[in-house]
């Protein structure tokens, strides 16, 4: 089990980078791609959980195993649970508020929850999940490596570093087999994808024969969505 992702790891072991690869089950048929993540670099969160993201990976198949329960009780920063196969176990399906570790989740998580339920909601499968649950049936990354907690107001410099990172980023995607596996591509990126959008080759050599979607990214939920779930679906089998 998780071959494609352990053929992955060596292979960008071979070429030397150790990258961020996601989070969520590597055998689900669903990817998610967001922008980047809203980490600010060399912050606690940062270290703890997107900068070792490769080394986790690495380490689960050197024993730690795969699993999409860690534990009775929910994640604790201090003391915690954390698996990139199913990070922050039993975060609330609510959006957190202020400054306080309150146990819910982020907009974005927040939003790719209902749009999971929602792919999910078929035969009359309407239940609301009380935790956090889509890594079950969807993998998630990020097109940029770099980590922006706001890609607002961005100066030349920075938006220059942003189209190298995503660049770098195709290249070593299309080096390997894993992103090219899943049957539908989510890309929850908005303008970050135009060049997938626009240059169906590059769509292919990243993807393979997925069936892949745009939307905007989603801190708020994007309505063009509603229109496509239903194909989403029906590509799933669902």
């Amino acid at each position: 089990m998780y071959d494609r992702l352990k053929q992955l790891i060596n292979d960008l072991d071979s070429i030397g980078i150790h990258p961020f690869i996601g989070y969520g089950n590597p055998e689900a048929k669903i990817l998610i791609v967001g922008k980047e993540c809203a980490l600010k670099e060399h912050t606690e969160p940062w270290i703890k959980f997107y900068e070792p993201n490769f080394k986790q990976w690495k380490e689960s198949f050197d024993g730690h195993g795969f699993c999409f329960r860690h534990g009775e009780t929910p994640y604790d920063f201090e003391h915690g649970n954390f698996h990139p196969i199913y990070p922050f176990f039993k975060q609330y399906n609510k959006i957190h508020r202020g400054m306080d570790n309150d146990g819910r989740t982020s907009a974005t998580y927040f939003y790719y929850q209902r749009l999971i339920e929602k792919i999910r909601a078929c035969n009359g499968y309407t239940e609301k999940s009380e935790y956090v649950d889509f890594f079950k049936d969807c993998f998630i990354t990020e097109l940029n490596d770099a980590c922006r907690p706001d890609n607002k107001n961005l100066d030349s410099t920075q938006r220059r570093e942003t189209e190298d990172n995503i660049r770098n980023r195709f290249d070593w995607m299309r080096k390997t087999n894993f992103f090219n596996q899943f049957k539908v591509v989510i890309l929850a990126c908005g303008p970050y994808a135009d060049a997938i959008k626009n240059d169906k080759t590059l769509r292919r050599n990243l993807f393979g024969e997925a069936n892949v979607f745009y939307c905007h990214q989603l801190s708020r939920w994007d309505t063009s969505l509603d229109t496509i779930i239903p194909e989403i679906r029906d590509t799933l089998n669902w």
